[in-house]
C-alpha cells in the first residue's frame, strides 16, 4: 500500500524506514524511523521488532537493532535508550553514555521518556507502538533530542518541557527547532474514555481542538494536534513542524500498532544523531 506523507518511505539492504526531509536538508543528522519490514523477527513480531519488552527472543531484537542502525549508517554501540515509563523526565547524554541501553534492557537510563545531546557521534533511540515520536534539531546550535508521548508524556507537557531543556542545556531558541510528529496513532483510531478525557479537559486551555467527544463517555483523541500546540506553545514555529499523518493503527502491514494488535506485537523505534 502506498502511504501519501509529509515523510520520505526509505530502504536500505531490506530495511525500510522514514525520514524527515526537513531534517535531511540540513545535513547535521543522520536519522529514522522504523517500520515493521527488514528484520528477523516471526510472527507475531514479524520482521523489525526494535523492542526488548516484547515476548520476542532477545539476540533477535538485538540483530534487528543492529540492522535497522546500520541502514541509517550508525554505529550500534553509539545509540543511547532508556526505559520508557509514559513520565516527564528528560535526559542529557553526552559520549559517555554511549552504548547504554543499546544491547542490554538493564543499562539503559533509568526511568525517562526524552532524550537531548549536543555531541556528535551520540544517536539517541526511543521506542512506539502507537505512542507519539517526536524529533527535535537545533540546526544552528547543532543539538537533538528524542521523546516518547503517549497521552500520559503529552499531558505532563513532555514536549514543552523537551523544548525548554534544550534551552537550559545547550541555549537553543525556540524559533530556530525543526520537530517532527512520527507515525502513532492517529485521531481516527485512538478512542478513550471518561477518566483520559478529564485529563485533557483539566489540562489543555484548547482542549475542543484534540477531542472529538461521542456519546457514552467516549471521544477521539488527537495527540498529533496535543502534541503540536504544545510546540506552539513553545515558540516553535508552525512551519518548522512536520507531522506524518500516518496512523500505526490504520497500516498494521507496515507499522507496528499494540491496539490493532491486542497488545501482541512489536516496536517501532526512532533514531537521531548528529555527525558534526
Amino acid at each position: 500500500m502506498s502511504i501519501i506523507s509529509n515523510f520520505v518511505l526509505k530502504e536500505n539492504n531490506g530495511v525500510q524506514f522514514y525520514t524527515i526531509p526537513a531534517f535531511s536538508e540540513t545535513g547535521l543528522v543522520k536519522h529514522g524511523f522504523s517500520t515493521r519490514i527488514g528484520g528477523i523477527s516471526g510472527e507475531p513480531f514479524n520482521t523489525l521488532n526494535m523492542g526488548f519488552l516484547t515476548d520476542d527472543d532477545w539476540e533477535t531484537v538485538k540483530e534487528n537493532r543492529r540492522l535497522f542502525a546500520q541502514s541509517l549508517g550508525i554505529p550500534l554501540e553509539n545509540i543511547v535508550a532508556a526505559n520508557q515509563v509514559h513520565g516527564d523526565k528528560i535526559f542529557k547524554a553526552g559520549t559517555s553514555d554511549r552504548g547504554r541501553g543499546a544491547i542490554e534492557q538493564n543499562t539503559a537510563v533509568k526511568e525517562t521518556d526524552a532524550l537531548i545531546t549536543n555531541e556528535p557521534g551520540v544517536a539517541l533511540i526511543a521506542f512506539y507502538a502507537d505512542c507519539v515520536p517526536i524529533m527535535f534539531l537545533d540546526p544552528v546550535l547543532k543539538a537533538i533530542a528524542i521523546a516518547h508521548a503517549g497521552w500520559k508524556g503529552t499531558v505532563l507537557n513532555i514536549t514543552r518541557k523537551t523544548v525548554e531543556k534544550m534551552g537550559e542545556a545547550y541555549g537553543c531558541q525556540p524559533q530556530n527547532i525543526l520537530v517532527a510528529i512520527c507515525p502513532s496513532i492517529g485521531p481516527c483510531h485512538y478512542e478513550v474514555d471518561t477518566p483520559v478525557i478529564s485529563q485533557f479537559q483539566n489540562n489543555f486551555n484548547k482542549w475542543e481542538k484534540i477531542l472529538k467527544l461521542k456519546p457514552g463517555g467516549k471521544a477521539q483523541l488527537n495527540l498529533w494536534e496535543a502534541n503540536r500546540l504544545q510546540l506552539l506553545d513553545s515558540g516553535i514555529l508552525d512551519r518548522h513542524i512536520t507531522v506524518s499523518e500516518i496512523c500505526t493503527y490504520c497500516h498494521p502491514e507496515i507499522l507496528y500498532s499494540y491496539r490493532y494488535e491486542n497488545g501482541k506485537t512489536g516496536r517501532l523505534a526512532g533514531i537521531i544523531m548528529l555527525t558534526n
